[in-house]
This record gives structure tokens, sequence and C-alpha cells, in this order.
């Protein structure tokens, strides 16, 4: 990380190191101490927390590993493109059957690479405290070797399968630089074409290398956003300490009063607002009940008690009837049914009788007219 400031308005203090610490004027000014022991800490441990000793042998370390990786890796394509261009050769027999030569080189191969993935597993291993080597089935490399005929070939199979080799991993680097390069890149003749698929190393390695500019970049940019942020938080902290303590001191001194005088305010109006309730309540009931209508209002209870009480009697006299009736018995039930269908029948009878005399009437109305 860059090297970082801090003055006193975010403190007056310059204070240099490599740490990535969020470090404020304010905290330097009161931790002086602090700043020396980040400086010194500086001098010795790396931003990633890595001494410096730790982080030479660190990359020594990495160094190597991508060394070995490099080989490893350049040893297994050429191990998977031989496996894959035999089996494209057994595809190719089953379609069509090849001559004697290219059967005996297609056998010498498979061989060859056969003999040489079996004498990868006896490669030295120590074994206890002596100096002992595993071996396969009791054999050992030189045995591996012996029993292979075509070993003595080794050179003429070289000098024929490696031109065919270079040719299929040109054509694999060609078309992986294709998905990288636009068509418009790749237009061109086939050494233009393989030219650019061998800058694609460097090409991909300048783009990982500004990827991770830009990565630090960015941490920087949080950094300071960070940073900020925290400058922002202390000023607004101190800008509302000192309005607090502005209104404790100021305003609400003089609130207490204000508010004591408005209470005794509100309460003397709403006393008063109750007493002149009560003096509208009082005047609307000597509008409402004059001498005239109080009178008549005597008059109407009277006439609703006596009214009341003529009612009490008649209901009590019904209810005494109807005990009457109840002592009589389960035959009050069928004369009371009785009673009430000869009240239908006659009913009935009488509403048959008036309209026979209404119909009567009519038919000499009209005999006198005709006449």
């Amino acid at each position: 990380m860059e090297p970082r400031s801090a003055d006193k308005a975010d403190g007056a203090i310059q204070v240099n190191m490599s740490l990535p610490t969020h470090l404020m004027g304010i905290d330097a000014e009161n931790y002086p101490g602090l700043t020396d022991l980040l400086k010194s800490l500086s001098k010795h441990i790396t931003k990633d927390g890595l001494s410096k000793s730790l982080k030479h042998d660190v990359e020594q370390a990495k160094e190597n590993l991508e060394k070995e990786k490099h080989s490893y890796l350049q040893q297994h394509i050429l191990h998977y493109e031989l496996h894959e261009m035999m089996v494209d050769q057994e595809f190719a027999q089953q379609d069509l059957a090849p001559d004697s030569q290219t059967e005996q080189y297609h056998n010498a191969l498979r061989e060859c690479v056969s003999t040489a993935e079996a004498c990868d597993y006896l490669h030295k291993r120590p074994y206890g405290q002596g100096d002992k080597t595993t071996s396969l089935l009791g054999l050992t490399e030189e045995d591996l070797l012996k029993s292979n005929p075509h070993m003595k070939k080794l050179p003429v199979l070289q000098q024929h399968y490696i031109p065919e080799l270079e040719k299929r991993l040109k054509h694999k680097c060609e078309e992986v630089a294709s998905c990288h390069f636009t068509p418009s890149d790749t237009e061109g003749s086939e050494q233009l074409a393989f030219a650019k698929a061998t800058r694609l190393p460097d090409i991909l390695k300048q783009e990982c290398a500004r990827l991770e500019e830009e990565k630090e970049k960015s941490r920087l940019d949080k950094a300071l956003i960070s940073k900020q942020f925290w400058q922002l938080y202390y000023a607004l902290t101190e800008a509302l300490a000192i309005l607090e303590e502005l209104i404790t001191k100021h305003r609400l001194t003089l609130q207490a009063e204000k508010d004591s005088v408005t209470t005794d305010w509100l309460s003397a109006r709403c006393h008063a607002m109750h007493l002149k309730i009560r003096v509208f309540r009082t005047k609307l009931l000597c509008d409402m009940y004059t001498p005239d209508a109080v009178m008549a209002l005597q008059q109407i209870r009277e006439h609703l008690s006596q009214t009341i009480q003529e009612k009490e009697s008649e209901l009590s006299r019904i209810d005494q009837a109807l005990q009457a009736y109840r002592s009589i018995g389960m035959g009050f039930e069928e004369l009371v049914q009785e009673y009430e269908q000869l009240q239908k029948a006659v009913t009935s009878k009488k509403w048959a009788l008036k309209e026979l005399k209404q119909s009567m009437t009519e038919e000499e109305t009209q005999d006198w007219r005709v006449s």
C-alpha cells in the first residue's frame, strides 16, 4: 500500500508506513507511541503480515514451484497428445486397414509408451533406513527396457512421430488462440496465425498483470474511501457533540420556564372554558324549560302515570284469567282450538253474506236502470 498520511485537521501529524492501517490524525495525536511502533513494524513486516525474510523464502519457493509445474505440464501435454494420437490411429484402422509398415510403427509406439509408463513407477523411494528401492513384480527399469525390442528404433520413431505431434499441437494452439482473438485478428496466413498463438501466453500474462494492477488500484480506492468515511464520521461526531452542548446549555434552560408558563396558561384557559360551557348549559336549560312547558310536562307525566296504572291493572286481570283457564286442564287447549275454528267459520260466513248482499244490491240497481 502507498504511504499514508494523517494531518491534524485530520490531525497535523505525518505518518509514513507501508502497513495497511486506518490511522487517523486524532489517533496519532492521542497515541504518539503507536505511530513509532507502526514505523518500526513496517521495516520488518510486509503489507501481507509476513516478515521480509519469510517473504523472500515464499517467493523463491513459488518460483521453484512454477518451474517444476511448467516442466510437469510439458511432459503431461506430450503424454496426453501421444495417447490421443494412438486413439485416433486405432479409430482410423477400423475404417481402413493400414499397410504393414504403418502398423509396425503403431505397434512400436504403443509398446514404447507402455514401457515408459511402467518405468515411471520404478522411481527410487526411501524404504526404512536403507537405500532400498521398490520394484514392479521384481522387475527393474533395465529389465523393462531390455524386454522392449523397439527401443533401438526409438530415434526412427521420434523422427516419424515428432513432426506429427508438432502439427497436432500447433493446430490446438491456433484453436486456443482463436478463442481469445477476434476473427479479424486471426485472419491471414498460417504462419501469422501461429505467431499470434505463440504470443498468447505473453498477452495473457500482460492482461493478468493489468487485472492485478486494477485490483490493487481498487483496493487502494477502497482504503481511501474507508479513510474518508472515518474522517467524516469523526467530524460528524464532533459536530453532534457541539450541537448537544449548545442545546443543553442554551435551549433547554429556557425551555423549562417556557413550558411552565405555557402549562399555567393552558390550565387557566381550560378552567375558563369549563365555566363557560356550564353557563351555556344552564342558559340552554332555562330557555328550554319555561313555566308553561314545565306544567305541560307535569300533566303529560300524570296522564302517562295513570295510563301505566290502568295497563298494569288490565295486565294483572288478564294474567288472572289466564291462570284460571290454565287450571281447567288439558281440555282447555282443545276448546281454544275449537273456538278459533268457530271464529274463522263465522268470519268467513260474514264475508260471504256481505258479498251476497252486495251482489244482490248491484243486480237490483241494474234492473231499475233497465226498466
